[in-house]
């Protein structure tokens, strides 16, 4: 069954003042590339997440999210702290400048807040073992992420079946042509010939020569069967439980090498209309390939 690289997932789940969310998004991408963006108090667990999306997904640029929020307060992620032994040297120096030069007043607390670095943001310090919970949480995440890729190829899939069954029919309509363009070929010849030479009958022997020359240099069999087999293992391909996007684009790239031979050998416009159909074709399955993991 084939699977798309591009969708979503996401999870939630509550413990004690804390909530968690995580999102996940994909999209197409040759190889695959995962960015993160997580609580700095989990920033150890990245390799952990790095890790467990590669065991669901093969390719595909994928981007997850995780947020805490903490419903006891306004902070988030984040709490403030005062910055106490700095705070204290602010106000010694205060202290050390008023004596000095013989001020008078006290030393208020409005005059040191505003004082540089007076106060700390930190990330807010959560307990280690909520690692688990959190990859639990991302694991929820990757199967809802998993199930729209999968729905998703399934419409690829069909789409990719259709145009595959489209590029075999235009084929065996080249092939069942062939013949008659090489009898057309031979009565036209012989017109020609005759023309030529006021009309006088010709030698039979040598026009069947030409003609089987020309059937020579326009036969398209081998091309047709190889194609045939193309056809029939981009077909065993759909059944495959791994990923197959990459292996559908070489046997796409093969196909379109012998519609490409056969376009050369084509010496009627009716045969050489079907090769541009199927060249048409070959560019849709492409452009569905990208997305195919």
């Amino acid at each position: 069954m084939l699977t798309s690289m591009t969708g979503f997932g996401r999870a939630e789940c509550q413990d004690g003042d804390y909530s968690y969310k995580a999102e996940i998004r994909s999209v197409n991408n040759r190889f695959i590339e995962i960015n993160t963006r997580i609580p700095k108090a989990f920033m150890d667990m990245e390799l952990s997440l790095k890790k467990l999306i590669k065991s669901h997904c093969a390719r595909g640029s994928i981007n997850i999210t995780i947020t805490l929020a903490n419903s006891s307060d306004s902070s988030g992620e984040w709490e403030v702290k005062p910055n106490l032994s700095l705070a204290s040297q602010y106000v010694d120096a205060l202290k050390e400048i008023q004596t000095s030069l013989g001020l008078e007043g006290q030393v208020h607390i409005d005059s040191v807040v505003g004082l540089r670095d007076v106060f700390k943001i930190e990330p807010i310090a959560i307990d280690p073992a909520k690692e688990s919970l959190l990859l639990n949480m991302a694991e929820e995440a990757l199967t809802s992420l998993q199930k729209m890729r999968e729905e998703e190829g399934t419409h690829l899939q069909k789409d990719l079946a259709e145009r595959i069954d489209s590029i075999e029919k235009h084929a065996a309509e080249i092939e069942k042509r062939q013949p008659k363009v090489i009898q057309e070929y031979k009565a036209r010849l012989k017109e020609k010939i005759k023309l030529l030479n006021d009309g006088v009958e010709i030698d039979e022997s040598r026009l069947a020569q030409e003609t089987a020359i020309l059937a020579d240099r326009c036969d398209i069999t081998e091309e047709v069967t190889r194609l045939t087999s193309h056809l029939n293992q981009f077909r065993k391909l759909f059944d495959a439980s791994e990923p197959i996007g990459r292996k559908l684009e070489f046997i796409t790239q093969e196909i379109n090498r012998e519609v490409n031979t056969m376009g050369s050998k084509s010496s009627d416009t009716e045969m050489a209309n079907l090769v541009i159909e199927i060249k048409s074709t070959l560019e849709k399955i492409r452009e569905q390939l990208a997305n195919i993991e």
